[in-house]
Parts: structure tokens; sequence; C-alpha cells
């Protein structure tokens, strides 16, 4: 899978490497340009994201903390407040005087047969002015109970139903954190569940003179009474997220719209909270994934859960997001324009250099490159211009060297021709020279007449010699020369052996033989000269199809000078 990626990342780069140079220097100004703002973007993105979901279990931490912290305050003063309202009570029931229970006076308790308790003067069961000054001078709820087969039951009150009755003759749960307290003499400070109602309490028992536990008394105050679960309630988290309470067994005790006292403990997140007691959990709630931090507070079983839902937490990170992309189109545009500006300016020169150079081409050397910038191209103009002049005076020189040749080479095809007549001439003067019989004269020879023609014939080819310069083999000519010389000097030699009768002599005879060897010689000569000139006739004629066509070639340039 990456190799085939890598190979459609090579692809695409050499369909690139198509493209015309300003089109490429487009695309490459986009990509240098657009992929670190990709990057950047993508990577702050990133790193804000984060930053916010952090801060986001931050605040949800920091709020439950708060609520902590709050309902531990509000426990601590309630305790001293009833730990005070209890110091006051103790003191007044000991201004009373001492506990006393009259058997004369038996109270029908709903099913328990009960003695009537009096302190001092004054009447406990079934008397409520104690509890009721309490409440008019405290606002404070208070109970008395009376100790009877170990069981403490309610004898007094100012606690109400719905209905306006008081809350009388139950007794105490048992077992229970509060009669396990209180049976064994001990105080108990905390929640109590009164009637289906939580109440922060305060429990002590109370002991007659010698000691014995007689009863005991509850002081407290509803929960609902103070401000504490409003502002639990009031909590919103985000947009709408929200705190809420439960109980160790999973049941609602502040919730700003569940029913109280419902119990959820069969939600897989209840169970989990109610479990691990601390820390952060995720669920599904109506369709919606919420993120949720919660804490257990122990003097009140309570498990304070701070939740707020992911979109909504998110929402912020979308906007981020689009925030983001928005800039990042914004920069790709500015980007892409100044790819444009960019790849336009700096491709400009490089067409302009090509437009010149297809006029170059095409033989126009007389064209300039005209640069007036002050950077690399200014060079690069200085060097083109340059190398076409050299170019142009090159193929000036290359022309007029052409039209010379030209010349030359037909000027020699002149002279190999003439060389050639002249050549012809001379190659008929030595056939008329075999035929000559010198012993036997005939009575119309005439030696001064024979002498008279080898001489002209020396002297062509001495001007054949002079005029042929380097064209023709002048060895060969100077071979003729000497060898019609000698020709010469043999028929003088014969004449004079001759007595100038015309009658020759032994010695004439063998002279004639060594004439005719001579001969020979000279028409060898004569033959090698007649290949030689073919030769450069044939090397003349390509030489002038050479000069010509270099002159067709050249010609097609058009430059300032030439020469």
């Amino acid at each position: 899978m990456y190799k085939e990626f890598i190979k459609r990342i090579l692809f695409k780069l050499g369909a690139v490497g198509n493209l015309n140079i300003r089109v490429r220097l487009f695309i490459w100004f986009v990509i240098v340009s657009v992929i670190p703002i990709i990057v950047i973007g993508g990577f702050s993105y990133y790193l804000i994201s984060e930053k916010i979901s952090r801060q986001n279990e931050e605040t949800l931490t920091n709020i439950n903390r708060g609520i902590y912290n709050m309902v531990d305050t509000q426990q601590k003063v309630l305790n001293r407040w009833l730990d005070s309202s209890a110091a006051f009570l103790n003191s007044w029931l000991a201004s009373l005087g001492q506990s006393r229970f009259d058997y004369s006076q038996m109270i029908d308790a709903k099913g328990y047969r009960l003695p009537t308790w009096y302190i001092g003067k004054q009447k406990m069961s079934g008397d409520f002015t104690v509890v009721d000054h309490l409440m008019e001078k405290e606002s404070l709820g208070c109970s008395f109970f009376q100790f009877q087969d170990n069981k403490f039951i309610r004898i007094s009150t100012n606690v109400r139903k719905s209905d306006g009755s008081r809350i009388m003759y139950t007794p105490l749960e048992k077992p229970g954190p509060i009669y396990d307290r209180l049976i064994n003499g001990q105080i108990y400070v905390g929640r109590a569940n009164v009637e289906g109602e939580m109440w922060a309490t305060v429990y002590q028992p109370i002991r007659d003179a010698g000691g014995k536990m007689v009863g005991a008394y509850a002081l407290g105050r509803r929960e609902q009474e103070y401000d504490l679960t409003a502002a639990i309630k009031n909590i919103v988290v985000g947009e709408t997220g929200y705190v809420f309470v439960l109980d160790p067994k999973g049941s609602v005790i502040i919730h700003p719209t569940l029913q109280q006292g419902k119990n959820y403990s069969q939600w897989p997140f209840v169970q989990e909270i109610l479990k691990k007691k601390n820390g952060f959990i995720t669920y599904d709630w109506e369709g919606r994934k919420k993120i949720a931090h919660y804490i257990f507070y122990e003097p009140w079983n309570w498990y304070i859960v701070t939740g707020s839902y992911e979109s909504e937490i998110f929402n912020i990170t979308r906007g981020l997001f689009r925030m983001l992309m928005l800039t990042m189109l914004f920069a790709v545009a500015i980007s892409s324009v100044i790819a444009f500006v960019l790849s336009t300016t700096f491709s400009r020169p490089i067409n302009q250099l090509m437009q010149v150079m297809r006029q170059a081409q095409s033989g126009n050397l007389t064209v300039k490159f005209n640069y007036t910038g002050n950077d690399e191209f200014r060079i690069l103009s200085n060097a083109f211009n340059a190398m076409l002049n050299n170019i142009s005076l090159l193929i000036g020189r290359i022309l007029a060297n052409a039209t010379k040749l030209k010349d030359a080479s037909q000027r020699l095809i002149i002279d190999i021709s003439e060389s050639k007549q002249s050549l012809k001439g001379i190659s008929g003067s030595v056939d008329n020279m075999r035929h000559v019989q010198i012993v036997e004269v005939p009575h119309h020879y005439d030696p001064q007449e024979y002498l008279e023609k080898v001489r002209c014939l020396i002297t062509e080819l001495k001007l054949l010699y002079d005029e042929g310069k380097s064209e023709i083999d002048r060895g060969s000519l100077e071979e003729a020369i000497k060898t019609l010389t000698e020709i010469e000097m043999l028929h003088h030699d014969a004449q004079v052996r001759a007595g100038g009768d015309g009658h020759p002599d032994v010695s004439v005879q063998t002279t004639a033989i060594s004439y005719l060897n001579k001969i020979s010689s000279l028409e060898v000569e004569v033959h090698k000269l007649n290949l030689l000139l073919k030769n450069i006739c044939s090397s003349a004629s390509s030489l002038d199809g050479i000069a010509l066509s270099l002159d067709r070639h050249v010609n097609v340039f058009k430059i300032e000078n030439s020469e």
C-alpha cells in the first residue's frame, strides 16, 4: 500500500514535470506555501483541541472539587451549628432537672406501652413545649426518643409530615448507623433519612443521674431548607451540563430533572461510579455522548457527579476548526496570488529568452535579449547576447570564406581543364615522336624541325609546371621535362654522328634505342599526369559542391556584418 502511494506521488510529480515553467513554478510555490500552512494549522488544531479537552476535564474536576468543598464546608458549618445547638439543649435540659418516669401514667405508643417521661417538672412524652420552642427560636427540627427494650421510640417532635401532622411514635431503624452509635452511648453527626427526607442531624443519648441511658434527642435541618441542594441543582456545566448526586445504592439524591429517590443502579455507568468512587467516565445519556467527573463524599455518602456533553465541549473545538479552515483557505488564496505573481515574474524573462532563442534558431542572429533587471537574468542576458554576437561574427567569417572557397574551386576547375588540354597536346606530340625513325631517316625528314618540336614540348611542360603550382604533381612534370631534355640531347648527338648526311651509323642506331626508351618513359609520365589530373578534377568538383553547400547553409543566417 505504501509503495503504491509512493508510485502515485512520483507519477504526479512526473506529470508536473511535463508542464511549462510558469505552471510548474506556480504549483511548486503553492505546494511550498500550502504544506507548511496545513502542517502548522493541523498541529495547532491538535494542540488546541488537546488543550481544550484538558481544560474541560480540569473544569469538571474543579467544579466537582468545588462542590465537594462546598458540601464539606456546609457539613462543618452544620456540625458547628448543631454542636452549638446541642450544647444549648443540653444546658437547657440540665436546668430542667433529672429524668424520671411515671409508670402510673402509661402511654400507648402505637403498639408500645411506655411510662410517662419527665425531665424535672417538664413532661416529655406527648408534650411539644421544648421542641416547638427550638423550632420557634432556632429553626431547628427536634425529636426526643424514649429508650425502651433496646428501642428508641419517638415520643415528642416538631417534625411534620406533608399533611402537617407530627411524626410520632416511630422507632429508629434497627440496625443502622444512627442506632449503632446511640446504643453504644456515642453521638451521631451526619445525614439521616426522616420519613423519606434527608436531614443534616446530630443524635445524642440522654442519661439519668445514675448514668443510665434513658433516651436520646435529635437536632437537625432539612437539606432542602438550606441553599446547598438548590445551589447544586442550579450549577450549569457548558451549555446544558449539570451536577447530580447519588447515594451508595444508586438512588438519586439531587438531580435537576430526575425524580429524587429513584434508583438507577442498573445502569453500567452508575455501577462503575459506585465501584470506583473517584475518576472520569464517558457514557451515553439520552442518545448523546457525555463525559463526567465523579467524587465520593464519605461523611454524607454522596457520589457527586459533574458532567457535560461532548458535543457541547467540542463546539469550541469545531468553531476553532472552522476558524482555522477559513484562515488556512485565506492563507492559501493569498499564497496562490503571491505564487502566481512570483511565477509570472520569474517566467517572463525565461519566455522572452525562449522567443529570442527561437528566432536565433530560425537564423536571425541580429536579435537581442534585452533585460533591464539587476539580477542573474541580467548576467544571462549579457552572456547570451555576447554569444549571439560571437556566433554572428563566426558565421560572417564562414560566409566570407565560403565565398572565397567557391571562387577558388571554380578557378581550379578551369585551370585543370586547361591543363588537361595542354596534357592532351603533349600526349599527341609524344605519340608522333615514337613514330619517327632515327636509323632510317626519310628523305623529307628535317632534323631541325624535329628538334624544334621537342623544344616546343619542353616549353609547354615548363609553362604547365609554372602555372599548375601545387594543383599538379610537380615531380611528374619535372620528370617529363627532364626526359624531353634528354631526348633533345640524344637527337642532337645522333645528328652529329650521322655526319649531317641523314644516314645514321651503328652508334646512331644504339642512340635510337635509348631514344625510344626515353620516349616510353615519357609516355608513362604523361599517363601518370593524365590520371593525376582526373583525380584532381574529381576533388575539385567535390570541393566546389562543398563550397556551394556551405554557402547555401550559411546564407540562411541573418547577421549584422559579413566579411
